[in-house]
C-alpha cells in the first residue's frame, strides 16, 4: 500500500470515528458531529474524485440517515451537510444522487405528511433546487426526473406559501434542465400547479402561471385544453402583474407552441383581453407582445398575404383617428378565428359573474377592432349579448359595449346591422338596444349613414318606442337623438327633424323624476344645430302643428297620465311663439279636453298650464293669426261652461282654476290687442253674469279672482270705449258687498279694484238722477273708512278720491254729516283738505 492509499484509508477511518457521534443519543452530539465532518472535509481540499467516492461509500449510511432524525435541529444540520457534500464537494455523478433522491421522496414526496417542519421541507426543496442547478442539462439528472416530479407535485400543494412559490420556480428550472425529457412527466404537474392559481398571495399565483406556461410547452394538446380555462380566470385577478403574466404566457404559446395553429382560438383571448386592460402598463405590454405575434404570423404566411401586403397598405377611409390599426398578421389571425371566438363571447357576456362580463367586454372591443368587416357573419349571435351587456350595472362593461358598438358601426355597413337591430327595437325595445344603436350610428361615417338617418328616426319616433317613462331608457333615447342630429346632413328638407323633435318633446313630457337635470330645454340644442337653425323656437314653429295633429286622438278620454295629454301640456307651456301659429289646433284639443264630462283632474291641470302660458301673452301671441276669434271661441266654448256653478269639491276647484285662467287671458297686454271692436261686447255680455255670480262662490279664491277679472274686463272695455252705465250698475254693488267678505284677501282685492270701477265712469253716471247710487257708494265707503286696519283706511281714501270726481258735493255733505260719528276724524280732515284743493283747481 503506497502513501496515498494509506492517507485515504486514514481519512475514511477518521470520518468513521466522527460518524459514531451521529449515532449518539444526545442530539447536540449528533449535530456537532455533522459540523465536525463538514469542517474536516473542507480542510481536506486535496482529495481526489475517487477518494471522495470512497468516503461517500463508507459514510453515506450514517450521514444521510440524519435526514430522518427525530430532532428538527439535527435534520436541519444534516440537510446543510448533504447540500455541502453533494453540491460543493462531490463531482457530478448520478451515483450520489441515487442515495439522496429516495430520501427526499420519502420525506417530502409522499401524499402522507412525513416531514412535519415547514422550514425543513423548504430546506429540502432548496436542496433539490441546488441539485437541479448543478446537474442541469446533464445525463446524470435524467434518471431522477420522475423523482423530481413526484417531489414537486407534492411540494406545490404544500400549505407553506414559500414552498409553493419555490416549487413553481423549480418546475421552470427542471424543464430547462431537461428540455428533451421533461415532456414525459410534465402532465403530472398540471393539476398540482393549477391548485395554486387561487392562492391568496399574488406572488404564488404569478409563479404558478409561469410554471403552467412552461408545462404546457412540453405537453400534448390535452394539457393546453386543461389549463386554458383556469388561466382565463386569472384575467379577472385584481393584481395587474398576475394579468400581465397571463398575457406573457399566452404570447409565448402563440409564438412557440408547436401545435399553436390548432389552438389559436383558445389562446387568443388570453392576450387580446389585455389590450383593453385598465392598467396602462398591462395594455402597453400586451400590445407589444401581440404585435410580435402578428408579425411572426405574417411572416409565416407571407405567401397567402402577399397581395394584401403589397396593395392594401393605406388606412381605410375615415378610420378612427385615436386608434392605431393592428398589423396585417394580427388582423388576419383574428379574422380566421372570429367565428369560434364570437360564440364563446356571446355566452360569457351574459355571465352571472361581474368580472367575467368586464373582461369579455374588453375582449369584444379587441376582436371587433381586429376582425373589422370580418365580424359581419357573427353579428347575429353577438348583438343580443351586447344588448344585455349594455344594461350591466358595471359602467366598465357598458363603456366597452359602447366602444365595440362604435367600431362595429364603422366597419359594418348600415344595411347589414340595421336588418338585425331595427326589427328587434320594433318588437319591444329596452335601453340596451338604444345604447348599441347609438354606438352603431355614432361609429358610422356621416357620408355612409346620412341617407338612413330619417329611417332610423322614423322607427324611434313611433309611439310604442319613444313613449317611455323609464329613466335610463329616456336618457339613451335623448343620446340617440343627439347622435342622429349630428349625422343628419339634409337639414329640414325631409322629416328627420320632425321625428327627432317628436322624440324630444315626448321624452320631456314623460320625463322621469330622476332625469330632471339631465333632460332640460338644452336637449333641443343638438337638433337645432343639426338642422342649422338659429333658435330653438324655430323648431317649435316648424313642427308643433304636425305634432298637435299627431296627438289629437280622443282627447275626451285623456287623463293626467295619458301620454298624449302630457305632450299637449308640454306644448302649451313651452311652445311660446309656435302657440300663436297653431291656435285652431290648440283650440280643437282644448275644447275636448276641457269638456264638462272629461276627467276632472285633467281639466284642472290643463287650466293651470293654460293660465301659466297666458302669462306670456306678448310672446305666445306674437305671431298669432285670428287671435280674437281664438279668444272668443275659448271664452264661449270653454270658460263660459266651466264658470257655471255646479255642486261638489271637484267642480269648485275647477271653477276656481278656470277663473284664474280667464284672469290671465283677460289681463291687458301692451303688445297684443286681445279683442276686436266687434267681439269684445258679446264677450263682455257673456262673462258679466258668470263673474258676478262667482262673487258669491264658496271658494274665497274664486271670489277674489272674479273681482280681478271684472276689473280687467272694465279696462278692456274702456280702452275701446264700450263701458256703459248698465255695466257699472251691475258690477259696483256686488263689489261693495265684498267689502264685508269674511276673507280678508277678498276684502283687500275689492278695495284695490274699486277705484278702477269708479274711475272714468260714463258721463251719464255723474248726473243727478243717479244720486241714489252715489249715496250708496259714499255711505258704504265711509262705513269702512272707520276700519281699525290702516291699510283699509288708505284704500278707502283712494277710492273716495275717485268718488269726489263723480259727485263731490254729495261727498262733502256725507262727510260733514258722518264726521261726528266716525273715529277716523283725521282721515275725514285729510279728505276735506284734498277736496278743497280740488275746489281751488276747479276755480282756477
Amino acid at each position: 500500500m503506497d502513501m496515498k492509499d494509506q492517507g485515504s484509508e486514514d481519512t475514511i477511518v477518521g470520518l468513521k470515528k466522527m460518524c459514531l457521534g451521529l449515532q449518539s443519543s444526545d442530539r447536540k452530539i449528533r449535530k456537532e458531529a455533522y459540523i465536525s465532518i463538514e469542517k474536516y472535509l473542507r480542510s481536506h481540499s486535496e482529495l481526489s474524485n475517487q477518494e471522495l467516492r470512497n468516503i461517500f461509500s463508507e459514510t453515506y449510511m450514517y450521514t444521510l440517515n440524519g435526514l430522518r432524525d427525530k430532532t428538527e435541529s439535527v435534520r436541519e444540520q444534516a440537510i446543510e451537510f448533504v447540500k455541502f457534500l453533494i453540491i460543493d464537494k462531490l463531482p457530478i455523478n448520478d451515483y450520489y444522487l441515487s442515495y439522496v433522491f429516495p430520501l427526499l421522496v420519502e420525506r417530502i414526496g409522499s401524499v402522507e405528511l412525513i416531514e412535519e417542519s415547514e422550514e425543513i421541507r423548504l430546506q429540502m426543496v432548496k436542496l433539490l433546487d441546488a441539485i437541479i442547478t448543478k446537474y442541469s442539462n446533464t445525463n446524470q439528472l435524467k434518471p431522477f426526473l420522475n423523482d423530481s416530479v413526484i417531489i414537486l407535485a407534492e411540494a406545490v400543494k404544500d400549505k407553506f406559501p414559500l414552498m409553493k412559490e419555490l416549487s413553481c420556480r423549480l418546475i421552470l428550472k427542471l424543464a430547462n434542465a431537461l428540455p428533451r425529457d421533461f415532456h414525459c412527466q410534465a402532465g403530472n404537474l398540471i393539476k398540482p400547479v393549477l391548485s395554486c392559481f387561487g392562492h391568496q398571495r399574488y406572488k404564488i399565483r404569478v409563479e404558478s402561471i409561469k410554471a403552467i406556461g412552461e408545462i404546457v410547452m412540453h405537453c400534448d394538446h390535452n394539457g393546453l385544453n386543461e389549463v386554458v380555462g383556469p388561466l382565463a380566470e386569472r384575467l379577472f385577478d385584481q393584481i395587474p402583474i398576475v394579468r400581465q403574466t397571463v398575457g406573457q404566457v399566452a404570447a409565448r404559446w402563440l409564438l412557440e407552441y408547436r401545435d399553436r395553429y390548432s389552438f389559436f382560438h383558445k389562446i387568443l383571448p388570453l392576450l387580446l383581453t389585455g389590450l383593453n386592460d385598465e392598467v396602462v402598463e398591462t395594455r402597453n405590454e400586451a400590445a407589444e407582445l401581440w404585435e410580435q405575434v402578428g408579425l411572426q404570423f405574417q411572416k409565416e404566411n407571407e405567401k397567402d398575404l402577399k397581395d394584401e401586403l403589397d396593395y392594401l397598405i393605406d388606412l381605410p377611409k375615415y378610420y378612427p383617428e385615436n386608434i392605431i390599426r393592428p398589423n396585417l398578421g394580427c388582423r388576419t389571425l383574428v379574422k380566421r378565428n372570429v367565428s369560434k371566438l364570437a360564440s364563446a363571447l356571446s355566452r360569457e357576456l351574459m355571465s352571472w359573474q361581474e368580472d367575467v362580463r368586464v373582461r369579455c367586454s374588453q375582449l369584444l372591443c379587441a376582436i371587433v377592432l381586429h376582425a373589422e368587416d370580418g365580424i359581419t357573419q357573427n353579428l347575429q349571435s353577438l348583438l343580443p349579448a351586447m344588448y344585455s351587456a349594455a344594461r350591466d350595472d358595471d359602467n366598465r362593461v357598458v363603456d366597452n359595449i359602447i366602444q365595440a358598438s362604435q367600431l362595429l358601426g364603422y366597419f359594418v355597413r348600415y344595411n347589414v346591422w340595421s336588418d338585425l337591430i331595427i326589427p328587434v327595437i320594433e318588437d319591444g325595445a329596452h335601453y340596451g338596444h338604444l345604447i348599441v344603436l347609438s354606438g352603431l350610428v355614432k361609429g358610422s361615417p356621416k357620408e355612409y349613414i346620412a341617407d338612413f338617418v330619417e329611417d332610423i328616426s322614423r322607427v324611434l319616433a313611433e309611439d310604442s318606442i319613444c313613449n317611455s317613462r323609464k329613466d335610463k331608457y329616456q336618457k339613451e333615447m335623448i343620446k340617440c337623438v343627439e347622435i342622429l342630429s349630428e349625422k343628419n346632413s339634409h337639414g329640414t328638407n325631409n322629416s328627420t327633424g320632425y321625428y327627432l323633435f317628436k322624440i324630444i318633446v315626448t321624452t320631456v313630457a314623460l320625463k322621469h323624476p330622476n332625469n330632471e337635470t339631465e333632460i332640460s330645454d338644452s336637449v333641443f340644442d343638438s337638433l337645432r344645430t343639426g338642422l342649422k337653425l338659429e333658435t330653438n323656437q324655430e323648431l317649435w314653429m316648424l313642427y308643433t302643428g304636425r305634432l298637435l295633429d299627431r296627438i289629437n286622438k280622443n282627447p275626451k278620454l285623456w287623463t293626467t297620465v295619458t301620454d298624449q295629454a302630457c305632450i299637449f301640456l308640454t306644448i302649451l307651456s313651452q311652445s311660446e311663439e309656435a302657440f300663436g301659429l297653431n291656435l285652431q289646433s290648440i283650440h280643437d284639443i282644448l275644447e275636448n279636453v276641457l269638456d264638462l264630462e272629461c276627467d276632472a283632474e285633467m281639466r284642472l291641470k290643463t287650466f293651470y298650464v293654460l293660465a301659466t302660458s297666458f302669462e306670456k301673452k306678448d310672446l305666445i301671441f306674437k305671431r298669432a293669426k285670428d287671435l280674437t276669434k281664438f279668444l272668443e271661441n275659448l271664452i264661449q266654448d270653454i270658460f263660459v261652461p266651466s264658470l257655471v256653478w255646479r255642486p261638489g269639491a271637484s267642480a269648485e276647484a275647477i271653477r276656481t282654476m278656470a277663473a284664474a285662467c280667464l284672469q290671465h287671458a283677460l289681463m291687458p297686454s301692451p303688445e297684443v290687442d286681445l279683442f276686436s271692436d266687434d267681439t269684445l261686447r258679446p264677450v263682455t255680455e257673456k262673462l258679466l253674469p258668470l263673474l258676478i255670480s262667482l262673487l258669491e262662490d264658496a271658494s274665497y279664491r274664486s271670489r277674489q279672482i272674479a273681482i280681478e277679472c271684472l276689473a280687467f274686463l272694465k279696462t278692456l272695455c274702456c280702452k275701446k270705449d264700450m263701458w256703459n252705465v248698465d255695466d257699472l250698475i251691475k258690477i259696483y254693488p256686488e263689489i261693495l258687498k265684498r267689502l264685508d267678505d269674511p276673507t280678508e284677501k277678498v276684502r283687500f282685492s275689492a278695495l284695490r279694484n274699486l277705484p278702477i270701477f269708479l274711475n272714468s265712469v260714463p258721463v251719464e253716471f255723474k248726473k243727478a238722477n243717479y244720486r241714489a247710487h252715489h249715496e250708496l257708494i259714499i255711505d258704504t265707503l265711509l262705513t269702512h273708512f272707520d276700519d281699525d286696519n290702516e291699510d283699509v283706511q288708505n284704500m278707502v281714501y283712494d277710492t273716495l278720491q275717485e268718488v269726489a270726481i263723480i259727485n263731490k258735493k254729495e261727498l262733502l255733505h256725507k262727510i260733514d254729516r258722518h264726521k261726528p260719528l266716525l273715529r277716523n276724524k283725521k282721515g275725514c280732515d285729510k279728505i276735506l283738505e284734498s277736496l278743497e284743493v280740488l275746489k281751488i283747481e276747479e276755480i282756477e
